[in-house]
């Protein structure tokens, strides 16, 4: 059965030790859970979730210097747990789900303003300045947009020293210490093994980028945008579950999967600049200054895009033509449950 874990137990799984008074000043970095076929869905869920916790605590201090790179890897680890949460969650009680994935909302937009700045800054701002002849109204909208990020920044670093995030911390290691699926409902079908389920979560997150896949040439932002979080969620939930798998067919498929989400990425990333661009500029002046520099990088990226789209199309028709990883058989040996 799956037992509480020990301090000793978690550092063994490459999790950081939490249940302790002091959770944040454990630095251990995760790995993702090694990943048996006979191991229950709960010891997954728990182990995703010891994971998250040790990726935050590992990447807290640098993110409070305003290290870009560590905010990004704390909001993938919050993506990442509430994804796994997400996947199993036709199998949690609504209210515990609810509670947890209230938690890592709060963390992940929390963050969210300074990582969509640094964004920006470095993928939308720098390779526009490149290519465009520069002038005093894209420089105002370069110190603007500094000024911002350096706030956003400040308010992140903020959220990360303030006891609301220390307590939704320690709310979420008590929901795994405690198991608090188990006080609400049946969660019985968490006990099944992870070998028997991983195809079922899987197959359904496929299913759904399917359907929102269909029709892509014609699709809206929007649409792709939507398009784009669930192929996010089918990502993650086969890189948690794939070493259940034969390694290259896995990962093939995880490359493709990884593939069109950066493409689609691309182009939210596009869509965020462009709103971030209209709360900074001035309606009353809208040919000039601010608004007018927007636009003019904006329109650049619109046309780089433009000329990706045929690439980009057929990635999404190469997905879909992949035949699944999780329709072979498991790599491990499997006569059925065991005690782990």
């Amino acid at each position: 059965m799956d037992q509480q874990p020990s301090s000793g137990d978690a550092e063994a799984h490459g999790c950081a030790p939490v249940g302790v008074p002091n959770l944040l000043g454990y630095k251990t970095r995760s790995t993702l859970p090694e990943m048996m076929p006979w191991l229950s869905a709960e010891i997954v869920l728990r182990r995703a979730g010891y994971a998250c916790l040790a990726d935050l605590a590992h990447h807290e201090q640098a993110a409070r210097t305003g290290e870009a790179e560590s905010i990004h890897r704390m909001r993938v680890a919050v993506r990442r747990w509430r994804a796994t949460i997400s996947a199993f969650g036709p199998l949690i009680p609504q209210r515990p789900r609810r509670a947890a994935s209230n938690e890592l909302r709060w963390i992940a937009v929390a963050l969210s303003e300074a990582r969509n700045l640094d964004v920006f800054v470095s993928a939308v701002l720098a390779p526009a300045r490149a290519a465009i002849s520069w002038s005093s109204e894209l420089e105002r909208l370069a110190a603007s947009i500094d000024r911002r990020r350096r706030a956003a920044h400040a308010a992140a670093k903020t959220a990360i020293s303030s006891e609301r995030y220390g307590a939704s911390v320690q709310t979420l290691a008590d929901w795994l210490d405690n198991r608090e699926w188990r006080s609400d409902g049946d969660a019985a079908a968490l006990l099944r093994p992870i070998g028997e389920l991983a195809p079922l979560l899987l197959s359904r997150r496929h299913r759904q980028a399917q359907k929102q896949g269909a029709s892509f040439a014609k699709q809206s932002e929007a649409a792709r945008h939507q398009l784009r979080i669930t192929l996010k969620k089918l990502r993650y939930t086969a890189e948690l579950v794939g070493d259940l798998y034969e390694g290259a067919t896995a990962k093939e498929f995880v490359r493709s999967l990884k593939q069109l989400q950066d493409d689609l990425g691309d182009i939210n990333d596009v869509s965020v600049a462009r709103d971030i661009i209209a709360s900074l500029a001035d309606p009353a002046q809208p040919k000039i200054g601010i608004d007018h520099a927007g636009r003019r990088i904006i329109a650049w990226h619109k046309r780089r895009l433009a000329g990706n789209e045929a690439m980009l199309r057929k990635r999404v028709r190469q997905l879909f033509k992949i035949e699944p990883f999780w329709m072979y058989p498991l790599t491990a040996e499997w006569h059925g449950p065991k005690h782990h």
